[in-house]
């Protein structure tokens, strides 16, 4: 019983050291093929057109693709950035407000 709670002690420690924000030295910048625009007319009316952005995956920052989403009760999206701080750079990824 006891190597079991310290073992969850434990796995809940790391997935928790994980789920902080990753930060690089330097802010990656989009592949040149990588369309910041929407790709073309709304699919359905008052669709809203996210834009690519980034995700930490394997230890790296990857590009996610842009897509078409619903607003509901929401007003709209606010664009994910790279922010800087003592550590280095950061992605604060994009959200409805």
């Amino acid at each position: 019983m006891k190597k079991m709670l310290v073992l969850m002690i434990t796995v809940l420690g790391l997935s928790l050291l994980k789920a902080d924000a990753q930060y690089v030295r330097t802010r990656p910048g989009f592949s040149v093929n990588v369309s910041v625009g929407a790709p073309g007319p709304a699919p359905y009316s008052g669709a809203v057109w996210i834009g690519p952005e980034w995700a930490w995956r394997d230890g790296r920052y990857v590009e996610v693709p842009g897509y078409w989403a619903r607003p509901g009760r929401h007003r709209g999206w606010a664009v994910g950035q790279w922010r800087h701080g003592r550590r280095g750079y950061r992605w604060a990824p994009g959200h409805w407000k």
